[in-house]
């Protein structure tokens, strides 16, 4: 079976990871901030759909909806799909954070495939996911440190 990760670099958000955490769950304002996920609709629960409009470099705008796997309060937001059968493929983006003191944490957030067309997804994708999250990863950091 084909696998592979996309990943943004890490960067060190000089805020509070409880700050951060409002900005990545407000799904209403990623269009203030979020160059790459430029809207969210639906809610952050576990087993529920959530429609994602997604702006990559040097591609069209695309839209895909996926199902929220994983809401950990201040430490991991996640959702993905698979496309007809977990042979076929298999997505998994994660969003990550870990407070490194009471104003500084870290994000980063990567994209795990796995499946047959994992190849082509990634020969067509890849470059420009990594750097839409890359972009998505200083724009988080830049929203999140400006006053409140």
């Amino acid at each position: 079976m084909f696998r592979h990760t996309v990943y943004s670099d890490p960067v060190i958000i000089n805020a509070p990871v409880e700050r951060v955490w409002h900005v990545l769950t407000d799904l209403e304002h990623y269009p203030d901030w979020n160059p790459f996920t430029f809207q969210v609709l639906g809610e952050l629960t576990p087993g529920r759909p959530v429609e994602l409009h997604v702006r990559m470099p040097g591609k069209s705008d695309t839209v895909s909806v996926e199902t929220v796997l994983c809401v950990d309060q201040w430490e991991k937001l996640s959702w993905g799909l698979t496309m007809l059968t977990p042979l076929l493929l298999q997505a998994r983006r994660d969003q990550q954070l870990q407070a490194l003191s009471a104003s500084q944490c870290r994000y980063q957030t990567w994209d795990a495939f796995s499946g047959l067309l994992t190849p082509i997804v990634i020969a067509l994708y890849g470059n420009s996911m990594q750097q839409g999250f890359n972009a998505v990863a200083l724009a988080l950091k830049q929203h999140c440190e400006q006053p409140v």
